[in-house]
């Protein structure tokens, strides 16, 4: 009868003893779990803070590459198509805008703010590389305001640019002939034919933009070097360089007026600015954010103006 209690003690004893055997081992075991996840997640963590990623494709570890992204004006909403994998969607991205650490890849960056065309581009990020976006205008989403009459046969030439009243630019006016914004010397090796040009304007840079009847071009004189820059089905009636900025050119058609960008990454993006049944001659004024023309909308003819 005693023996019972003495057995039951035992028993608790060896019980006792294999429990804290089990602790031990699993102790021992979780231990070198986390020495070895110390040593497989502090390489990536530091690979990471020194501008790498891992390939998992191709299992290797390549450089990440850097976007920045300035527009005018600020505080314009960001969508990266490419990032909602892995970048957290509800953290609010505006301009400007600086992301490092990005893996090399293409991104659909779209640009919106309210009142505003949107902007869209694909931009390519490569290893060790900063990949700017940095000279992006945002254009108002307007309608041409009917400001005054004027006769049939006037201009924006021969109306205003003898008075300050609408402040305009008259630097680099539009000119039918590209010889007086390039000169003899600059031409002398022929690098440039000028007879097919129709329309000429120079920008900030020194490059000049000219039209022929449906294409648009880019001319360096430094580099005697021609770009094409678009190819229309309609004739190129009006051009006009913005004097704020080297990437944006304004032309117009018979019955519209149309914006094209210069940067030709992945393509130039083009906005209609505005629809109109009869266009004529224009101006921008020197905050380049107003454009001036003589038109027709409807039955109402005479001087519009159009917020840029």
């Amino acid at each position: 009868m005693n023996r019972l209690p003495n057995d039951s003690k035992q028993s608790a004893l060896i019980l006792n003893e294999l429990n804290n055997f089990m602790t031990l081992r699993q102790r021992w075991w979780l231990s070198k779990f986390f020495i070895l996840l110390f040593f497989i997640i502090t390489p990536l963590i530091l690979a990471y803070a020194t501008g790498y990623h891992i390939n998992w494709r191709y299992l290797k570890l390549e450089k990440t590459g850097l976007l920045e992204i300035k527009t005018v004006p600020d505080k314009a909403q960001i969508n990266i198509n490419e990032l909602k994998a892995w970048l957290d969607q509800t953290r609010n991205l505006t301009t400007p805008l600086k992301l490092k650490n990005l893996r090399p890849n293409n991104y659909t960056v779209n640009i919106k703010l309210s009142g505003y065309h949107d902007w869209r581009k694909i931009l390519a990020v490569k290893p060790a590389e900063t990949t700017f976006a940095k000279d992006i205008r945002l254009f108002k989403q307007a309608i041409p305001v009917w400001l005054e009459a004027l006769p049939a046969t006037g201009t924006i030439t021969t109306s205003l640019l003898d008075s300050d009243k609408f402040n305009l630019n008259t630097k680099n006016p539009t000119t039918s002939t590209i010889n007086s914004l390039i000169t003899e010397k600059e031409l002398i090796t022929n690098w440039l034919e000028t007879r097919q040009i129709k329309l000429a304007c120079s920008l900030p840079d020194k490059k000049i933009a000219y039209a022929n009847q449906f294409e648009l071009w880019l001319a360096d004189p430094k580099t005697k070097t021609t770009t094409l820059v678009g190819r229309f089905s309609q004739s190129i009636n009006w051009l006009i360089c913005l004097p704020d900025t080297n990437n944006y050119l304004i032309y117009g058609h018979d019955n519209s007026w149309q914006l094209i960008e210069l940067d030709d990454r992945q393509g130039r993006n083009i906005w209609k600015l505005a629809d109109l049944d009869q266009l004529g001659a224009a101006a921008i004024n020197k905050k380049s954010d107003q454009l001036y023309f003589y038109g027709r909308i409807g039955s109402t003819t005479g001087l519009f103006s159009l917020a840029l």
